[in-house]
């Protein structure tokens, strides 16, 4: 093992005097150092950490761990620990120099005994040795479940203690005390459930209230969740995650009031928090098994304003497993040419006529058939896959217009949306202008629609990728606007071209006076700001009328069409609505 990893630089501490090892050994818990790209390898160790792994020596201890940080985590819990390190890191701006994380997560020793770590990371950017995480071990308990029962020698561990945010038990504690929690009550004969919770969009509260107003608000969900399920085991586990043992009768009046007075934490900003439950049988259930369910059954409803919380059941299960085969299956799907696009016209208001189209990917498997968009989409982007869908609809796009024009002597524009995950997984201005010359189509046949939710990723990310679309001729527009969070800043901040205005505004227009004010109101707003008006989600005759009637330049919506293949595009659609 190369025992050169303890010689990370010292840096400001050595101007004092101080060296790290002198330092970093004396500080009352683990800590160590990994890079942050490639393979995690970590620089530096703190003697703690080889105690930790039941090792003598660093040396020893980096041998057992394979010299990795991914080495060091248990595998189960890798790719949780590495989406919550990094769905943190890119939650804040990326000129950032010193990033924060915390998170939680099982080790094994020596010995076989399972063991969780709570821990807290910097992510120091532009060292020596490039981006690097400083991690500093807050907490350490024994996990009852570890072979052979082995106990952690007093001088050893640190008191798990609380969470430092929010004043609930952490993670460590919560698990360290869940086995008796649920031993009493099923021995009162008790049914005992699961439940994790979490804040949906919150990383839009964060960009609408920066870090410590979003951490207030954390706070604020832990008291009501204290309040709302008193002297049942509660615990915030991970960013603006929350877990909770407490009994199943009445969960579902306490669900509701729960949700009802977290959405009154802000005036004026609905706080939304979405719960997934797990049924627990006594003996029959592990706590990670009955988080991860509990967890599934939660992101089921994320984004979904109509349920607040979900049991998990058999077709919870079926879907767990349909994901699993996207995620094995995407590249499959994309060399084999099961990823069609499906195209959404674009009407201009005044003329009529066709003016653009919106390109919508559809996975048609051989086996399974038609999946729709909500059954691949979120799960790519939560794998951080969503690339390879997003690669496979500019080809397949590209080539629609190619045909288009030779077959019909006329191309008209397509929009390509862009998840917010795309954005940072690789440089889109680049693919698109790499497609584009391979198939010797113009930038002005491609636009680019950005989601009102993407503004809360990555600001400045978002205003370079913007600056650079531009700066190679493509147009960009504003997804969804009024479907979350909107606000006139966003109109300010960033460069449109277009601004497309969510159908949910049109909801019941015809007997909502204010409604249409507001479609009024934002249509001579974006005029006055230079961008043209869309409104998508279109649905009857009467309300075509009045967004003509109030300017609106362009609309979209089961009106005109469902999204529909390429050849019912040209062959129907464009003889009923010519192409401009």
């Amino acid at each position: 093992m190369d025992t050169r990893a303890n010689q990370f630089e010292d840096g400001g501490l050595a101007a004092l005097g101080i060296e790290l090892a002198a330092f970093a050994n004396n500080l009352p818990g683990g800590f160590f150092v990994y890079e942050a790209h490639d393979d995690k390898r970590i620089l530096y160790a703190n003697e703690y950490m080889p105690r930790l792994f039941g090792c003598d020596t660093v040396d020893e201890f980096m041998e057992y761990v394979g010299g990795t940080f991914s080495g060091l985590v248990y595998h189960e819990d890798r790719q949780r620990v590495e989406d919550s390190v990094w769905a943190q890191i890119d939650s804040v701006p990326k000129d950032d120099a010193v990033l924060r994380d915390h998170v939680s997560y099982r080790i094994v020793d020596k010995s076989g005994a399972l063991r969780y770590l709570d821990e807290y990371g910097r992510l120091i950017r532009g060292t020596a040795r490039g981006d690097v995480f400083f991690v500093f071990v807050a907490s350490v308990f024994t996990y009852e479940g570890a072979v052979g029962g082995s106990t952690v020698p007093p001088h050893h561990a640190v008191s798990a203690g609380v969470d430092v945010l929010t004043g609930l038990p952490s993670m460590p504690y919560y698990h360290g005390h869940t086995s008796e929690f649920l031993s009493r009550a099923f021995a009162r004969g008790i049914p005992m459930v699961d439940v994790f919770f979490d804040v949906d969009h919150f990383r839009t509260i964060n960009f609408r209230l920066g870090y410590e107003g979003g951490d207030e608000v954390l706070q604020r969900v832990g008291n009501v969740l204290q309040e709302v399920f008193p002297g049942d085991l509660l615990s915030r586990f991970s960013d603006d995650h929350f877990v909770l043992v407490t009994r199943r009768q009445g969960l579902e009046e306490r669900l509701e009031l729960a949700h009802d007075r977290v959405a009154r934490i802000l005036p004026g900003m609905n706080v939304e928090l979405k719960a997934g439950v797990f049924e627990l049988s006594p003996g029959e259930t592990t706590i990670p098994f009955a988080h991860d369910r509990a967890k599934v059954a939660c992101n089921s409803i994320k984004g979904r304003y109509d349920r607040h919380y979900r049991f998990y059941d058999q077709s919870l299960s079926i879907e767990e497993e349909l994901r699993n085969y996207v995620v094995e299956n995407i590249e499959t799907a994309v060399a084999s040419g099961w990823i069609h696009n499906y195209y959404q016209p674009v009407v201009r208001a005044q003329t009529e006529r066709t003016c653009g189209v919106e390109a919508l990917s559809r996975w048609i498997d051989p086996d399974r058939g038609m999946l729709s968009p909500v059954e691949f989409i979120s799960v790519l982007e939560e794998s951080r896959l969503i690339h390879l869908l997003d690669q496979a609809v500019i080809d397949r796009a590209c080539e629609d217009l190619q045909r288009m024009r030779r077959e019909h002597g006329v191309a008209v524009p397509v929009s390509l949306n862009f998840a917010p995950t795309a954005l940072s997984l690789f440089d889109v201005p680049a693919m698109l202008d790499k497609k584009l010359r391979e198939h010797d189509i113009e930038p002005e046949l491609v636009h680019v629609e950005i989601t009102e939710s993407s503004l809360a990723e990555d600001p400045e990310l978002l205003r370079s990728v913007i600056a650079r679309l531009h700066r190679m001729g493509y147009k960009v527009w504003m997804d969804d606007f009024g479907s979350g969070y909107s606000s006139l800043n966003l109109l300010k901040d960033y460069d449109f071209d277009v601004l497309k205005v969510d159908m949910e505004f049109l909801r019941g227009m015809e007997g909502n006076d204010k409604s249409r004010t507001i479609v009024s109101a934002v249509t001579n707003l974006a005029h006055e700001l230079n961008m043209t008006t869309l409104v998508e989600g279109v649905e009857t005759r009467a309300q075509f009328e009045f967004l003509r009637s109030v300017g609106v330049d362009r609309a979209q919506g089961f009106l005109f069409s469902r999204p529909v293949p390429y050849d019912e595009l040209v062959n129907d659609f464009f003889r009923r609505y010519p192409p401009e």
